[in-house]
C-alpha cells in the first residue's frame, strides 16, 4: 500500500493561486486619506536619485496637480528621470495640455494609456486603474488614491476616505516591472530594470507601521484575475473574521456565495461600502445583493462621510490587502490593477483598528422583524460631495418586486406596484419612440454594428494572412 502524498503547503498554494511569490523583510507605512498620501508622495519624490515612476487612473490639473507638477519638474531639471503614465479615460477633460507640456519641457516623459483609436472601436473598454508612485526601485506607494485635490475635501465637506501603503523592499522592483510593461504598451521607450540599475536602496525615514513584513504583489491584467482567485481562497481559509472595505462592490454570485458560506459557519464577515457614490448606478447594483448577505449573517455598513474610496481587506488578524482593485468584474478581469497583499500581524492589527474606527462613521444595514431592509438607525445629516444613492429600502424593494411580479408568487404592495408601474411606463415610452421614429434608433445601431464588424473582419483577415505565412 502506497503512502499518500502530503498536501502542498499553504505558501505554495498562495503562489499557485496568485502567480506571485511572497517576499520578506519589507518596511511598511499605512497611509490614510489625502493628507498622508500627499505628504508621503512629496517626501519620496524629493528623495529620488535616479527615476520616478507615476501610474494613475486619474490625474487632475488642480491645486494638488500643480503641487505635484512643481515637484516633478524640479527633479527632472535636476537630472532625475521622470515618467508619468495616466489613463486617458480617467483623466479625460481633467488634465490640461499646459500641465503635460511643462513636465516635458522640464525633461519629464508623459504618456496617456489607451486613448481611443478609430480602428479599435472597443479598445477603450480596457483601462489602467492602477495607482502607483515609485522611485529608484527602492520605495513605492500602492493605493486606491487618485491624484486629485477632490480627495482633500473642503471647509464644508470631509475628505474622501481612502487607504494606501508606502512600501520599501524587493516588491518595489516588481511593481516597476509592471509599470515598464504598461509604459511600453503606451508607446514609451523601454525602461531599464531598476532592480539591476539600483541594487542598493538606502533606508527611508518613513513612519513605519511594520518593519519586517512579508508582502506579495498582485499585478492585475485584462482577462487575468489573481485578486478574485486569492479572495475566494482566503475567504475559504478564514476562521475568525473577514472585514472588507470597498468603494464599488458588485460581487459575482460565486464571490457573494463565498461570503455567505463563511458567515453561515460563524466567521465574522463585515462589509463597509459607500453611503453615497460618484457612480450611483454601481451603488444600486451593490445594494441589490444586501438581502442575501444579511440573511446569511454578513454585517453590512454604509459610510456616512462624503465618499468612501478605499479598497482593503483584513482577515484573521494576519492577512491584509490594499490597492486599486474594487470588488467588481471590471477590476477582476477588465482593468490593469495593482494590489499589495501583506502577511503581517502588526500591520493587520493597525488595519483592524482603522476598520473599527471607520465603523464609528458608518450606519449598519439590517433586516427588520418584517424582513425589510433598513438602516439600523437614522443616518447623520451632513453635506456630501456626491449624490446620495437611492435608499436601500427602495432599491431592494424594486429588485424584489420585479422578481415577485414575474413569478406572481405574492401580492404586491402599493409601493411595489408603483415602482413597477414606473418601469413599465418607461419601457412603453421607449417602445412608442421606436415605432414613431425607428430611423433614430436604427441608424445609430446600424452604424455601430458596421463599425464593429469591419474591425472584426480586419482582425480575422490579418490573423489569417499571418497563419498562411507561417
Amino acid at each position: 500500500m502506497t503512502t499518500p502524498r502530503p498536501i502542498v503547503n499553504v505558501d505554495n498554494l498562495f503562489r499557485r493561486v496568485t502567480g506571485s511569490v511572497a517576499l520578506a523583510h519589507h518596511r511598511l507605512q499605512l497611509l490614510r486619506d489625502s493628507s498622508e498620501h500627499e505628504a508621503a508622495t512629496l517626501e519620496i519624490i524629493l528623495s529620488a536619485k535616479h527615476h520616478i515612476f507615476i501610474e494613475n487612473y486619474r490625474l487632475v490639473d488642480d491645486d494638488w496637480g500643480q503641487v505635484l507638477l512643481e515637484a516633478l519638474c524640479h527633479k527632472a531639471q535636476a537630472g532625475v528621470q521622470v515618467f508619468v503614465l495616466v489613463d486617458w479615460l480617467g483623466s479625460f477633460g481633467r488634465l490640461s495640455r499646459a500641465w503635460r507640456r511643462r513636465l516635458q519641457a522640464s525633461g519629464g516623459e508623459f504618456r496617456f494609456f489607451n486613448p481611443p483609436v478609430i480602428t479599435k472601436p472597443l479598445g477603450w473598454i480596457i483601462r489602467n486603474h492602477r495607482k502607483l508612485i515609485s522611485i529608484d526601485g527602492c520605495e513605492a506607494i500602492i493605493s486606491g488614491w487618485c491624484l486629485s485635490a477632490e480627495w482633500r475635501g473642503n471647509e464644508h465637506v470631509a475628505p474622501w476616505r481612502d487607504t494606501g501603503v508606502r512600501v520599501s523592499g524587493q516588491t518595489v522592483a516588481l511593481a516597476e516591472e509592471a509599470f515598464s510593461q504598461t509604459w511600453s504598451m503606451s508607446g514609451g521607450p523601454p525602461l531599464i530594470n531598476s532592480a539591476i540599475d539600483n541594487p542598493a536602496c538606502p533606508l527611508s525615514n518613513m513612519e513605519m507601521t511594520s518593519d519586517n513584513a512579508r508582502v506579495r504583489l498582485l499585478v492585475g491584467r485584462p482577462q487575468s484575475s489573481p485578486l478574485l482567485r486569492l479572495d475566494l481562497f482566503i475567504i475559504a481559509l478564514a476562521q475568525e473574521r473577514i472585514w472588507i472595505t470597498d468603494a464599488y462592490p458588485v460581487g459575482t454570485p460565486i464571490y457573494l456565495q463565498a461570503l455567505r458560506e463563511a458567515a453561515s459557519q460563524g466567521v465574522d464577515v463585515r462589509l463597509l461600502v459607500p453611503g453615497s457614490s460618484d457612480l450611483p448606478l454601481i451603488g444600486l447594483l451593490s445594494r441589490s445583493s444586501y438581502r442575501a448577505l444579511l440573511e446569511a449573517g454578513v454585517k453590512v455598513y454604509e459610510w456616512d462621510g462624503s465618499m468612501l474610496h478605499a479598497k482593503t481587506a483584513v482577515i484573521d488578524g494576519m492577512w491584509c490587502r490594499v490597492g486599486s482593485s474594487n470588488l467588481n468584474p471590471a477590476s477582476w478581469i477588465g482593468n490593469y490593477e495593482l494590489d499589495l497583499v501583506i502577511e503581517d500581524g502588526p500591520f493587520a492589527e493597525v488595519m483592524e483598528a482603522q476598520f473599527e474606527k471607520d465603523l464609528t462613521n458608518a450606519t449598519e444595514i439590517v433586516l427588520s422583524p418584517a424582513e425589510r431592509i433598513q438602516l439600523a438607525e437614522p443616518r447623520p445629516k451632513q453635506k456630501r460631495t456626491q449624490r446620495p444613492q437611492q435608499s436601500s429600502v427602495t432599491t431592494l424593494r424594486l429588485t424584489r418586486a420585479v422578481a415577485m411580479a414575474v413569478r406572481e408568487s405574492r401580492p404586491l404592495s402599493p409601493t411595489d406596484a408603483s415602482l413597477l408601474a414606473l418601469l413599465g411606463t418607461l419601457g412603453m415610452l421607449l417602445a412608442i419612440f421606436a415605432f414613431w421614429k425607428p430611423e433614430w434608433i436604427a441608424w445609430p445601431l446600424g452604424f455601430f454594428s458596421a463599425w464593429i464588424s469591419i474591425h472584426l473582419l480586419r482582425i480575422a483577415n490579418r490573423r489569417y494572412r499571418k497563419h498562411k505565412k507561417s
